[in-house]
Protein backbone atom coordinates (compact mmCIF):
# COMPACT_ATOMS: atom_id res chain seq x y z
CA UNK A 1 0.00 0.00 0.00
CA UNK A 2 1.25 3.56 -0.88
CA UNK A 3 2.57 5.75 2.02
CA UNK A 4 0.02 8.38 1.74
CA UNK A 5 0.32 12.06 2.04
CA UNK A 6 -0.20 14.10 5.60
CA UNK A 7 -1.92 17.12 3.75
CA UNK A 8 -4.47 14.07 1.75
CA UNK A 9 -4.82 12.03 4.98
CA UNK A 10 -6.25 15.41 7.00
CA UNK A 11 -8.55 16.04 4.02
CA UNK A 12 -9.72 12.09 4.53
CA UNK A 13 -10.37 13.00 8.13
CA UNK A 14 -12.20 16.01 8.20
CA UNK A 15 -14.35 14.43 5.46
CA UNK A 16 -14.95 11.52 7.21
CA UNK A 17 -15.94 14.12 10.49
CA UNK A 18 -18.28 16.25 8.06
CA UNK A 19 -20.41 12.59 7.62
CA UNK A 20 -20.52 11.09 10.33
CA UNK A 21 -20.28 14.29 13.04
CA UNK A 22 -24.27 14.29 14.91
CA UNK A 23 -25.85 17.45 14.00
CA UNK A 24 -23.99 17.96 10.34
CA UNK A 25 -26.03 19.08 7.76
CA UNK A 26 -25.08 15.96 5.88
CA UNK A 27 -26.42 12.70 6.22
CA UNK A 28 -25.99 9.71 4.84
CA UNK A 29 -27.61 8.98 1.68
CA UNK A 30 -28.33 5.12 1.90
CA UNK A 31 -31.65 4.03 2.00
CA UNK A 32 -33.03 1.47 4.45
CA UNK A 33 -33.94 -2.01 3.15
CA UNK A 34 -37.65 -2.72 4.82
CA UNK A 35 -39.37 -5.76 4.50
CA UNK A 36 -42.36 -7.40 5.96
CA UNK A 37 -42.52 -10.91 6.79
CA UNK A 38 -44.22 -13.87 7.84
CA UNK A 39 -43.80 -15.51 11.50
CA UNK A 40 -44.93 -17.76 14.00
CA UNK A 41 -46.08 -14.84 15.70
CA UNK A 42 -47.79 -13.01 12.94
CA UNK A 43 -46.16 -10.71 10.90
CA UNK A 44 -42.84 -8.47 11.26
CA UNK A 45 -41.28 -5.52 10.55
CA UNK A 46 -37.53 -5.61 9.31
CA UNK A 47 -35.39 -2.97 8.72
CA UNK A 48 -31.97 -3.87 7.49
CA UNK A 49 -32.80 -7.35 8.12
CA UNK A 50 -33.17 -6.28 12.05
CA UNK A 51 -36.85 -6.76 13.61
CA UNK A 52 -38.34 -3.54 14.17
CA UNK A 53 -41.41 -2.50 16.04
CA UNK A 54 -43.29 1.17 15.43
CA UNK A 55 -42.81 3.19 18.88
CA UNK A 56 -44.25 6.61 16.57
CA UNK A 57 -45.85 9.34 17.13
CA UNK A 58 -47.41 11.41 14.60
CA UNK A 59 -45.20 15.12 13.77
CA UNK A 60 -46.81 17.18 11.26
CA UNK A 61 -44.10 19.66 11.52
CA UNK A 62 -40.93 19.15 12.27
CA UNK A 63 -40.51 23.17 13.75
CA UNK A 64 -43.38 25.27 15.74
CA UNK A 65 -44.17 28.52 15.28
CA UNK A 66 -41.60 29.92 17.49
CA UNK A 67 -38.73 28.00 16.55
CA UNK A 68 -39.35 24.39 18.42
CA UNK A 69 -37.59 21.26 16.96
CA UNK A 70 -40.31 18.97 17.33
CA UNK A 71 -38.38 15.78 16.05
CA UNK A 72 -36.13 16.46 18.93
CA UNK A 73 -39.19 16.24 20.66
CA UNK A 74 -40.12 13.11 19.50
CA UNK A 75 -36.81 11.29 19.78
CA UNK A 76 -37.17 12.88 23.55
CA UNK A 77 -40.31 11.24 24.01
CA UNK A 78 -38.40 7.39 22.91
CA UNK A 79 -40.42 7.14 19.56
CA UNK A 80 -38.50 5.49 16.92
CA UNK A 81 -40.59 6.92 13.89
CA UNK A 82 -42.37 9.88 12.93
CA UNK A 83 -45.81 9.84 10.86
CA UNK A 84 -46.36 13.14 8.03
CA UNK A 85 -49.74 13.10 6.37
CA UNK A 86 -48.67 14.97 3.64
CA UNK A 87 -45.86 15.76 0.85
CA UNK A 88 -45.84 19.42 2.14
CA UNK A 89 -44.62 17.96 5.26
CA UNK A 90 -42.22 15.64 4.63
CA UNK A 91 -40.25 17.94 2.73
CA UNK A 92 -36.17 17.10 2.48
CA UNK A 93 -35.42 19.61 6.01
CA UNK A 94 -38.06 17.49 7.65
CA UNK A 95 -36.12 14.07 6.84
CA UNK A 96 -32.62 15.40 6.92
CA UNK A 97 -33.48 16.36 10.64
CA UNK A 98 -35.40 12.89 11.20
CA UNK A 99 -32.44 10.97 10.30
CA UNK A 100 -30.12 13.43 12.64
CA UNK A 101 -32.28 12.90 15.66
CA UNK A 102 -32.42 8.61 15.12
CA UNK A 103 -36.08 8.84 13.45
CA UNK A 104 -37.23 6.71 10.57
CA UNK A 105 -40.87 8.53 8.82
CA UNK A 106 -44.02 7.01 7.58
CA UNK A 107 -43.61 9.69 4.94
CA UNK A 108 -47.47 10.35 3.76
CA UNK A 109 -49.00 11.11 0.73
CA UNK A 110 -52.21 13.22 1.01
CA UNK A 111 -55.02 11.58 -1.41
CA UNK A 112 -58.14 14.20 -1.48
CA UNK A 113 -61.53 12.71 -0.44
CA UNK A 114 -64.58 13.10 -2.79
CA UNK A 115 -67.37 16.25 -1.19
CA UNK A 116 -70.61 15.77 -1.59
CA UNK A 117 -70.17 19.33 -4.27
CA UNK A 118 -68.66 17.12 -6.29
CA UNK A 119 -64.98 18.61 -5.67
CA UNK A 120 -63.20 16.03 -7.09
CA UNK A 121 -63.61 12.52 -8.45
CA UNK A 122 -61.55 9.73 -8.56
CA UNK A 123 -64.26 8.74 -11.90
CA UNK A 124 -64.16 11.96 -13.71
CA UNK A 125 -61.28 14.17 -12.48
CA UNK A 126 -58.26 12.92 -14.79
CA UNK A 127 -56.41 15.69 -14.48
CA UNK A 128 -56.67 15.83 -10.69
CA UNK A 129 -55.19 12.29 -10.88
CA UNK A 130 -52.73 12.78 -13.57
CA UNK A 131 -51.17 15.73 -10.82
CA UNK A 132 -51.89 13.22 -7.78
CA UNK A 133 -49.40 10.12 -9.62
CA UNK A 134 -46.64 12.85 -10.93
CA UNK A 135 -46.69 14.23 -7.02
CA UNK A 136 -46.45 10.68 -5.70
CA UNK A 137 -43.85 9.24 -7.89
CA UNK A 138 -41.72 12.59 -7.83
CA UNK A 139 -41.45 12.43 -4.13
CA UNK A 140 -41.19 8.81 -4.17
CA UNK A 141 -37.68 8.94 -6.95
CA UNK A 142 -36.78 11.86 -4.57
CA UNK A 143 -36.37 10.64 -0.88
CA UNK A 144 -36.33 6.51 -1.92
CA UNK A 145 -32.89 6.28 -0.93
CA UNK A 146 -33.00 9.09 1.91
CA UNK A 147 -31.97 7.08 5.47
CA UNK A 148 -35.25 7.90 7.07
CA UNK A 149 -37.97 6.51 5.17
CA UNK A 150 -39.11 3.66 6.79
CA UNK A 151 -42.36 3.45 4.49
CA UNK A 152 -44.67 5.33 2.23
CA UNK A 153 -48.48 6.18 3.72
CA UNK A 154 -50.81 6.67 0.39
CA UNK A 155 -53.99 8.06 1.81
CA UNK A 156 -55.23 9.16 5.05
CA UNK A 157 -59.17 8.52 6.12
CA UNK A 158 -60.18 9.59 2.22
CA UNK A 159 -62.42 6.77 2.61
CA UNK A 160 -64.88 7.78 5.10
CA UNK A 161 -65.19 11.32 3.48
CA UNK A 162 -65.60 10.50 0.23
CA UNK A 163 -69.50 10.59 -0.66
CA UNK A 164 -71.08 7.82 -3.03
CA UNK A 165 -70.52 4.00 -3.74
CA UNK A 166 -69.31 4.57 -7.09
CA UNK A 167 -66.61 7.23 -5.80
CA UNK A 168 -65.05 4.94 -3.19
CA UNK A 169 -64.95 1.76 -5.72
CA UNK A 170 -62.95 4.36 -8.06
CA UNK A 171 -61.17 5.57 -5.29
CA UNK A 172 -60.06 1.82 -4.82
CA UNK A 173 -59.23 1.25 -7.93
CA UNK A 174 -56.95 4.17 -8.38
CA UNK A 175 -55.52 3.61 -4.94
CA UNK A 176 -54.26 0.62 -6.44
CA UNK A 177 -52.88 1.38 -9.40
CA UNK A 178 -50.78 4.00 -7.67
CA UNK A 179 -49.30 1.62 -5.09
CA UNK A 180 -48.05 -0.59 -7.78
CA UNK A 181 -46.57 2.61 -9.44
CA UNK A 182 -45.04 3.44 -6.03
CA UNK A 183 -43.99 -0.18 -5.45
CA UNK A 184 -42.05 -0.67 -9.02
CA UNK A 185 -40.09 2.47 -7.88
CA UNK A 186 -38.99 1.69 -4.98
CA UNK A 187 -39.64 -2.40 -4.11
CA UNK A 188 -37.25 -2.09 -0.67
CA UNK A 189 -40.38 0.65 1.37
CA UNK A 190 -43.60 -1.29 1.99
CA UNK A 191 -47.11 0.93 1.54
CA UNK A 192 -49.56 1.52 3.95
CA UNK A 193 -53.21 3.29 3.79
CA UNK A 194 -54.58 5.00 7.11
CA UNK A 195 -58.49 4.18 7.54
CA UNK A 196 -60.80 6.11 9.85
CA UNK A 197 -61.01 3.22 12.34
CA UNK A 198 -62.08 0.05 10.02
CA UNK A 199 -64.43 1.81 7.32
CA UNK A 200 -61.45 1.75 4.65
CA UNK A 201 -60.99 -1.97 5.09
CA UNK A 202 -63.77 -3.41 3.24
CA UNK A 203 -62.45 -1.48 0.24
CA UNK A 204 -58.97 -2.11 0.83
CA UNK A 205 -59.58 -5.91 1.02
CA UNK A 206 -61.35 -6.55 -2.29
CA UNK A 207 -60.08 -3.71 -4.54
CA UNK A 208 -56.50 -2.77 -2.97
CA UNK A 209 -54.08 -6.08 -2.94
CA UNK A 210 -50.65 -5.07 -3.37
CA UNK A 211 -51.04 -2.94 -0.11
CA UNK A 212 -48.62 -4.26 2.53
CA UNK A 213 -49.31 -3.19 5.68
CA UNK A 214 -53.44 -1.55 6.59
CA UNK A 215 -53.38 1.20 8.66
CA UNK A 216 -56.26 2.24 11.28
CA UNK A 217 -56.46 5.24 13.09
CA UNK A 218 -58.47 4.38 16.45
CA UNK A 219 -59.78 6.91 19.29
CA UNK A 220 -62.36 3.92 20.15
CA UNK A 221 -61.37 0.32 20.83
CA UNK A 222 -58.56 -1.29 19.41
CA UNK A 223 -60.28 -4.79 20.43
CA UNK A 224 -63.15 -3.83 18.07
CA UNK A 225 -60.95 -2.87 15.13
CA UNK A 226 -59.16 -6.06 15.01
CA UNK A 227 -62.03 -7.95 15.47
CA UNK A 228 -62.88 -5.98 12.28
CA UNK A 229 -59.73 -6.77 10.30
CA UNK A 230 -59.52 -10.59 10.91
CA UNK A 231 -63.29 -11.02 9.88
CA UNK A 232 -62.53 -9.38 6.80
CA UNK A 233 -59.67 -11.99 6.52
CA UNK A 234 -56.76 -9.91 6.10
CA UNK A 235 -53.77 -11.28 5.28
CA UNK A 236 -51.18 -8.46 5.91
CA UNK A 237 -50.33 -6.80 8.72
CA UNK A 238 -51.76 -3.65 9.99
CA UNK A 239 -50.65 -0.48 12.53
CA UNK A 240 -52.40 1.64 14.68
CA UNK A 241 -51.27 5.00 12.88
CA UNK A 242 -53.30 7.43 14.73
CA UNK A 243 -54.48 6.84 18.54
CA UNK A 244 -55.11 9.20 21.13
CA UNK A 245 -58.20 10.36 23.50
CA UNK A 246 -61.98 10.13 22.56
CA UNK A 247 -62.98 12.55 19.84
CA UNK A 248 -65.69 15.22 19.66
CA UNK A 249 -67.83 12.48 18.10
CA UNK A 250 -67.70 10.62 21.59
CA UNK A 251 -67.56 13.18 24.06
CA UNK A 252 -70.75 15.64 25.73
CA UNK A 253 -71.29 18.62 24.33
CA UNK A 254 -70.88 22.12 26.10
CA UNK A 255 -74.02 24.74 25.88
CA UNK A 256 -72.53 26.18 23.05
CA UNK A 257 -72.44 22.52 21.17
CA UNK A 258 -69.08 22.13 20.96
CA UNK A 259 -67.38 19.19 22.58
CA UNK A 260 -66.26 19.55 26.66
CA UNK A 261 -62.62 18.58 26.51
CA UNK A 262 -61.13 15.75 28.66
CA UNK A 263 -58.48 16.60 31.93
CA UNK A 264 -54.84 16.03 30.42
CA UNK A 265 -54.86 13.23 32.74
CA UNK A 266 -58.07 11.11 31.51
CA UNK A 267 -56.31 11.55 27.95
CA UNK A 268 -52.82 9.92 29.64
CA UNK A 269 -54.75 7.11 30.69
CA UNK A 270 -56.33 6.59 27.35
CA UNK A 271 -53.00 6.52 25.70
CA UNK A 272 -51.63 4.07 28.25
CA UNK A 273 -54.59 1.80 27.70
CA UNK A 274 -54.38 1.98 23.94
CA UNK A 275 -50.46 1.33 23.67
CA UNK A 276 -51.50 -1.59 25.99
CA UNK A 277 -53.91 -2.91 23.67
CA UNK A 278 -51.63 -2.59 20.73
CA UNK A 279 -48.62 -4.36 22.36
CA UNK A 280 -50.34 -7.29 23.21
CA UNK A 281 -51.22 -8.24 19.90
CA UNK A 282 -47.39 -7.83 18.55
CA UNK A 283 -47.58 -9.98 15.56
CA UNK A 284 -50.91 -9.04 13.89
CA UNK A 285 -49.73 -5.48 14.45
CA UNK A 286 -46.36 -3.88 13.68
CA UNK A 287 -46.62 -0.58 16.06
CA UNK A 288 -48.69 2.40 16.49
CA UNK A 289 -48.48 5.89 16.28
CA UNK A 290 -49.62 8.55 18.98
CA UNK A 291 -51.53 11.40 18.15
CA UNK A 292 -49.97 14.63 18.29
CA UNK A 293 -47.21 15.91 18.95
CA UNK A 294 -46.58 19.65 18.01
CA UNK A 295 -48.86 22.03 17.01
CA UNK A 296 -52.38 21.10 15.62
CA UNK A 297 -55.40 22.96 15.52
CA UNK A 298 -57.87 20.53 15.27
CA UNK A 299 -60.95 20.92 17.32
CA UNK A 300 -58.70 23.25 19.76
CA UNK A 301 -55.48 24.42 20.31
CA UNK A 302 -54.86 21.66 22.89
CA UNK A 303 -57.31 18.50 21.86
CA UNK A 304 -54.78 16.24 19.92
CA UNK A 305 -51.37 17.60 21.33
CA UNK A 306 -49.50 15.38 23.84
CA UNK A 307 -47.31 18.87 24.41
CA UNK A 308 -47.41 22.27 25.01
CA UNK A 309 -45.09 23.73 23.18
CA UNK A 310 -42.06 22.34 24.82
CA UNK A 311 -43.92 21.82 27.83
CA UNK A 312 -44.72 18.26 28.60
CA UNK A 313 -48.60 17.50 29.41
CA UNK A 314 -49.09 14.02 31.08
CA UNK A 315 -49.65 12.30 28.34
CA UNK A 316 -46.01 12.91 26.87
CA UNK A 317 -44.62 11.66 30.17
CA UNK A 318 -46.79 8.41 30.02
CA UNK A 319 -45.89 7.67 26.86
CA UNK A 320 -42.09 8.58 27.35
CA UNK A 321 -42.70 5.93 30.33
CA UNK A 322 -44.24 3.11 28.02
CA UNK A 323 -41.59 3.78 25.36
CA UNK A 324 -38.72 3.92 27.49
CA UNK A 325 -39.44 2.04 30.48
CA UNK A 326 -38.45 4.63 32.86
CA UNK A 327 -40.78 5.52 35.87
CA UNK A 328 -42.19 9.53 35.96
CA UNK A 329 -39.86 11.57 37.93
CA UNK A 330 -42.14 14.70 38.07
CA UNK A 331 -45.47 14.53 36.93
CA UNK A 332 -47.63 17.26 35.06
CA UNK A 333 -49.63 19.92 37.23
CA UNK A 334 -53.56 18.46 37.77
CA UNK A 335 -56.04 21.32 36.66
CA UNK A 336 -59.28 20.39 38.52
CA UNK A 337 -61.59 23.31 37.32
CA UNK A 338 -61.77 26.33 35.56
CA UNK A 339 -64.73 28.55 36.49
CA UNK A 340 -66.12 31.86 35.92
CA UNK A 341 -66.46 31.77 32.11
CA UNK A 342 -69.89 32.50 30.77
CA UNK A 343 -71.72 30.36 27.87
CA UNK A 344 -72.60 33.89 26.61
CA UNK A 345 -70.96 37.28 26.87
CA UNK A 346 -70.84 40.75 24.70
CA UNK A 347 -67.99 42.11 23.30
CA UNK A 348 -65.63 43.10 25.92
CA UNK A 349 -67.19 41.61 28.65
CA UNK A 350 -65.88 41.22 31.98
CA UNK A 351 -65.98 38.07 33.60
CA UNK A 352 -64.04 36.82 36.98
CA UNK A 353 -62.20 33.47 35.97
CA UNK A 354 -60.91 31.25 38.47
CA UNK A 355 -58.69 28.12 37.98
CA UNK A 356 -58.21 25.21 41.13
CA UNK A 357 -55.14 23.53 39.94
CA UNK A 358 -52.07 21.87 42.28
CA UNK A 359 -48.79 20.07 41.56
CA UNK A 360 -47.63 16.15 42.58
CA UNK A 361 -44.69 17.53 43.25
CA UNK A 362 -45.46 20.68 45.22
CA UNK A 363 -43.72 22.03 42.04
CA UNK A 364 -43.99 26.68 41.77
CA UNK A 365 -47.00 26.81 38.76
CA UNK A 366 -47.56 29.89 36.54
CA UNK A 367 -50.56 30.66 34.55
CA UNK A 368 -51.22 31.47 31.53
CA UNK A 369 -54.22 32.35 29.52
CA UNK A 370 -55.40 32.70 26.08
CA UNK A 371 -58.54 32.82 23.06
CA UNK A 372 -58.70 30.83 20.30
CA UNK A 373 -61.50 30.38 17.60
CA UNK A 374 -63.58 27.47 17.91
CA UNK A 375 -64.01 25.62 14.67
CA UNK A 376 -65.01 22.37 14.37
CA UNK A 377 -62.63 19.99 11.78
CA UNK A 378 -60.07 17.19 11.80
CA UNK A 379 -58.90 17.08 7.59
CA UNK A 380 -56.95 20.16 8.38
CA UNK A 381 -53.73 20.86 10.30
CA UNK A 382 -54.70 24.33 11.15
CA UNK A 383 -58.48 24.91 11.85
CA UNK A 384 -58.54 27.38 14.97
CA UNK A 385 -56.20 30.85 15.38
CA UNK A 386 -55.56 32.14 18.41
CA UNK A 387 -57.10 35.28 19.32
CA UNK A 388 -56.38 38.34 21.00
CA UNK A 389 -57.11 38.27 24.90
CA UNK A 390 -57.34 40.90 27.19
CA UNK A 391 -56.73 39.78 30.55
CA UNK A 392 -56.03 41.47 33.77
CA UNK A 393 -54.34 40.11 37.11
CA UNK A 394 -52.02 36.82 37.01
CA UNK A 395 -52.12 33.34 38.72
CA UNK A 396 -55.20 31.36 39.15
CA UNK A 397 -57.80 33.88 39.41
CA UNK A 398 -58.21 36.99 36.97
CA UNK A 399 -60.09 38.86 35.66
CA UNK A 400 -61.05 38.36 31.45
CA UNK A 401 -62.22 40.76 28.63
CA UNK A 402 -64.52 38.77 26.06
CA UNK A 403 -63.20 39.46 22.51
CA UNK A 404 -64.34 42.74 20.61
CA UNK A 405 -65.61 40.90 17.80
CA UNK A 406 -68.90 38.34 17.67
CA UNK A 407 -68.28 34.83 17.86
CA UNK A 408 -67.85 31.49 19.05
CA UNK A 409 -64.48 31.01 21.17
CA UNK A 410 -62.25 29.04 23.42
CA UNK A 411 -60.50 30.48 26.31
CA UNK A 412 -57.54 28.68 27.72
CA UNK A 413 -55.98 28.13 31.07
CA UNK A 414 -52.30 26.67 30.67
CA UNK A 415 -50.72 25.75 34.17
CA UNK A 416 -47.29 25.22 33.81
CA UNK A 417 -44.55 24.02 36.90
CA UNK A 418 -41.09 25.27 37.36
CA UNK A 419 -39.31 21.59 35.95
CA UNK A 420 -40.77 21.99 32.19
CA UNK A 421 -44.33 20.06 32.28
CA UNK A 422 -48.42 21.68 31.45
CA UNK A 423 -51.89 21.58 32.23
CA UNK A 424 -54.64 23.01 30.54
CA UNK A 425 -58.56 23.51 30.80
CA UNK A 426 -60.40 25.63 28.62
CA UNK A 427 -64.11 26.58 28.06
CA UNK A 428 -66.47 28.08 25.26
CA UNK A 429 -68.04 31.27 25.34
CA UNK A 430 -70.28 32.67 22.67
CA UNK A 431 -70.18 36.61 22.20
CA UNK A 432 -72.73 38.30 20.76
Amino acid sequence: MTKMKPQYLRIILFAALIIFLPGCESVSKSGNIVKVIKTAQGHELLVHGEPFYIKGVGVGEAYGKKGENYLKMAKALGANTVRTWGTDQGTKKYLDEAARQGLLVDAGIWLNYVAPDGSYSYIRDTQYMADKEKETLDYVKRFKDHPAILMWNVGNEAFMFTKGEDERIALANFLEKLIKKVKAEDPNHPVIYASANTTALPYLNKYVPSLDIVGMNIYGSVVSAESRWKTLGYKIPYVVTEFGPLGPWDLPKDRNGRMIELSDYTKASQYRNHWRLITERRGKNLGGFVFHLGETTQETLTAWNINDHLYKKESFLEMQKLFIGKNIKNHSPRVDSISGIPDQAAPGAIFSVEVKASDPEKDKLSYIYIASSSAEGILAYYVNNEVLLRVEGRGPAVKIYAPSQKGLYRIYAFVRDSTGNSSVRNRTVKVE
